[in-house]
This record gives C-alpha cells, sequence and structure tokens, in this order.
C-alpha cells in the first residue's frame, strides 16, 4: 500500500495500484505461484476486491486482515473484511495503541462473533502486548513489527523475550525494515524467534520471486 516509511516511491506506488484491482490481483497471483500461501489485506483502495479475485482462481488462497485505521461510526470495516472472508483480523495498530479497554474488547468481540479469529496490530508492542496480557484479551493473534534492526520495535531486546516467552500467534512486519534489510538477512533471523508468519509488501516479480524464496526457507 506504499506506507509513509517509503517516501516518495511509496506515493508512487499508491497511485499505481491501490485503485486498480486488476494489478494488485496480478502480483497476487504471482506470489501465489512462487509459495506466498496469502494477502493480508487493508480495507482501502481496491485491494478487497484484488483480494477475492485472486481467491477466485484459487480457493485455498487464504486472506488475513487488518481493519481501518478510521471510521468508527462503521466499526473500521469489520463486516467488509468478513465479507471477503478474512480468516483472520486485526485491529489496525492506531486501535490497538491508543488502548481503549471497552473499545477493544467491543471490536474484538464483534470479530469472534462472525466467526473470524480476532487480532491486534501493534506499532507500540512493549505498550499494547503488556494491556493485552493484563486485559486477557481474546486475542490469540498479534501483528508487530519485528527485524534483525530492531527497527520500528522499540527495546528490541525487551521485545524479542516477550515474544518468545508468550504462547500468541505472532506475524511480523515491517521485517525488512522498508527495504533496508535483503530477504536473506530477515528471515533467518525471524526463525530464531517465535514468529509464525510474516506479511511483507511486493511490487515487482523480482521482488516475489526473492522474497517469497527466502521465506519459505523459514515458513513452511
Amino acid at each position: 500500500m506504499g506506507a509513509g516509511q517509503f517516501g516518495s516511491i511509496g506515493l508512487a506506488w499508491r497511485m499505481k495500484y491501490l485503485e486498480n484491482a486488476e494489478l494488485m490481483a496480478k502480483l497476487m497471483i504471482e506470489s501465489y505461484k512462487h509459495g506466498a500461501k496469502g494477502v493480508e489485506v487493508v480495507p482501502t483502495g481496491q485491494i478487497l476486491k484484488a483480494a477475492s479475485m485472486t481467491q477466485q482462481s484459487f480457493p485455498d488462497f487464504t486472506i488475513i486482515a487488518s481493519t481501518l485505521w478510521e471510521s468508527r461510526a462503521t466499526n473500521y470495516l469489520i463486516d467488509e473484511l468478513v465479507e471477503v472472508d478474512s480468516k483472520l483480523i486485526f485491529l489496525h495498530g492506531s486501535i490497538s495503541d491508543r488502548r481503549n479497554l471497552n473499545l477493544i474488547q467491543t471490536l474484538l468481540s464483534k470479530i469472534r462473533g462472525a466467526g473470524k479469529i480476532p487480532g491486534m496490530a501493534t506499532h507500540d508492542p512493549l505498550q499494547t502486548i503488556p494491556f493485552i496480557q493484563q486485559n486477557k484479551l481474546d486475542c490469540p493473534a498479534i501483528l508487530l513489527p519485528f527485524n534483525v534492526r530492531g527497527e520500528f520495535m522499540g527495546n528490541q531486546r525487551v521485545v524479542e523475550e516477550m515474544v518468545d516467552s508468550l504462547e500468541y500467534f505472532f506475524v511480523a512486519m515491517k521485517s525488512l525494515a522498508a527495504g533496508r534489510i535483503s530477504p536473506k538477512i530477515a528471515f533467518p533471523y525471524l526463525g530464531q524467534h517465535n514468529i509464525s508468519a510474516v506479511t511483507v509488501g511486493m511490487v515487482t516479480e523480482e521482488e516475489i520471486i526473492e522474497t517469497v524464496t527466502e521465506a519459505k526457507k523459514v515458513f513452511q
């Protein structure tokens, strides 16, 4: 989706892909053919349409999702994520990291009530993971920044210790640190820790081949 940490190139990616379901579906299909098991989506632009198109061609293509970061009046588009059969739905990090207990419990309950696995994304794992534990939230899965350089993680050693000592389904994001870490270095590090899956943005066939090839060595 071209997040802000990518700078001007991120804007170029958004302009090229975000409203073009066919182009995004082509990337998803290419990733699937090389061994990626699914996609993590956010309900914006034509991303959900692209994921649905891919799943129609390959029924075992798995969709997991993060909610929208805004639009509380529409429950952050959880219903739209349910409609595309997202197996696991994370609350967006901007929701999780505000740590509004009543809101979070309501949204997690809505996800569980729809028959989906609820989770929480966080950009502040040092604060939000203890919040999840202390409040015994129905949150079996956590999406968090996790990379060998410790970028976006806060105190890397403490986050590593939390991840390795807790029984959650941890999904790593920002594992290539916005392109500053090569897949050959990034993924073996994840394999040394209690990381069950990884989500990575890819926009060319070359990136897909390089990234998926290395990821498969760790995540089978």
